[in-house]
C-alpha cells in the first residue's frame, strides 16, 4: 500500500513513501538505466532528460527529494510506483523453482519508464561494455554535449543534432570505441525526422522491432531492451550472454516467455540479476 508523506524541512521539500516491494539500491543496480549513481551519504540521483532527483531508502521508508508535484507527474511514474508487481508474481508456476528464486532475491527491481532517445544511444553502446563501463561513457556524453541544469545531475542527456554534429574523436573521447559511426549516423536519422521515435509508441510489437533495427547498430538485443525499457513492452525479453547461459542452465537452452504476456521483461530483470549474484552461484534445484 502506498502511503505518501510531503514535508519541508529547512527549505528541502521530499516526497516520504513506506513501501517494502521497493528497492532503489537493486533497480539501480538492474542493468535497465546508466543514470542512477549512488552516493556517498547512501542516496542516489536519478536523472531523466533534463532533471534530476535524490533519492534515499533506509529500510522501507523511501525519500524522493522533490515536491509533490514533480513526484506526481515525474517520479512515480518513471519509478512505477503505482504498479502492483505482486500479480505478476503469483502467475510464477511454483514448479519453477529457479524463478521463484530469482524472484525473490530480485523483489524491489522496478521497471523505469525511461526516455526513448536517451534508452536507444546508450543501449547502442552498451554492446560489448559492463555496466560501469557504459555507466562512465554515458556521463562522459552528457558532460560534453549535453545542455548544462545546474541540477544534481549537471548535464542534461545531449539531444541528436549535439551527437549528429560532433566529430570522431569528440564521441571516442567518450569511451564509444568501434560505436561512434553507430552513434553519429543514428543521431542524424533522429535529428533529421527519417524517423521519429514518439511516432512509434502505437507500433505492434514487430512493427516496432523492424524499424528500431533499421537504425545503424541496433539489432535484436538492442531494439528489445528499447521496446522493453524506453516503450514499455512488457511482454518483451531481451537475450544477452547473462540470460542466454541461466536459460542453457536452468531451461535446458529456451524459457518459454510467452506465459508471461505482460511481464516477461519483468521475470528477465529478476533473471539477469540473480543470475549475475553471487548468491547464484550456489543455487541448487533441490
Amino acid at each position: 500500500m502506498l502511503m505518501l508523506v510531503s514535508l519541508k524541512v529547512k527549505e528541502s521539500i521530499m516526497v516520504v513513501l513506506n513501501r517494502d516491494d521497493i528497492s532503489i539500491q537493486k533497480t539501480a543496480d538492474s542493468g535497465q538505466c546508466f543514470r542512477m549513481n549512488l552516493q556517498e551519504d547512501g542516496s542516489y540521483i536519478a536523472a531523466y532528460r533534463d532533471i534530476s532527483v535524490r533519492v534515499k531508502q533506509e529500510g522501507n521508508t523511501i525519500t524522493f527529494f522533490c515536491s509533490d508535484e514533480d513526484f506526481q507527474n515525474i517520479w512515480s511514474p518513471y519509478f512505477d510506483i503505482e504498479c502492483d508487481y505482486s500479480v505478476f508474481h503469483d502467475r510464477i508456476p511454483k514448479d519453477d523453482f529457479f524463478l521463484n528464486a530469482a524472484k525473490d532475491y530480485s523483489q524491489g527491481i522496478r521497471m523505469l519508464r525511461q526516455d526513448t532517445w536517451e534508452t536507444l544511444i546508450s543501449f547502442i553502446l552498451s554492446q560489448r561494455k559492463n555496466i560501469p563501463a557504459i555507466k562512465s561513457s554515458v556521463e562522459k556524453l552528457c558532460e560534453k554535449f549535453g545542455v548544462y541544469t545546474g541540477g544534481l545531475a549537471p548535464y542534461a542527456f545531449p539531444e541528436p543534432y549535439r551527437l549528429a554534429a560532433a566529430t570522431d574523436e569528440e564521441l571516442k573521447s567518450c569511451g564509444l570505441g568501434y560505436r561512434v559511426p553507430y552513434v553519429k549516423k543514428t543521431a542524424d536519422i533522429i535529428y533529421s525526422g527519417k524517423l521519429k521515435l514518439d511516432e512509434l509508441n502505437n507500433y505492434p510489437n514487430d512493427e516496432l522491432l523492424n524499424a528500431l533495427c533499421t537504425l545503424p547498430g541496433v539489432g535484436v538485443k538492442v531494439a528489445s531492451c528499447v521496446m522493453l525499457f524506453a516503450y514499455r513492452r512488457l511482454d518483451i525479453f531481451p537475450r544477452d550472454v547473462w540470460i542466454k547461459r541461466v536459460e542453457e542452465q536452468q531451461y535446458n537452452g529456451h524459457f518459454d516467455e510467452s506465459i508471461y504476456k505482460d511481464s516477461a521483461g519483468l521475470m528477465q530483470q529478476y533473471m539477469f540479476y540473480f543470475g549475475k549474484s553471487e548468491e547464484y552461484k550456489y543455487f541448487i534445484i533441490k
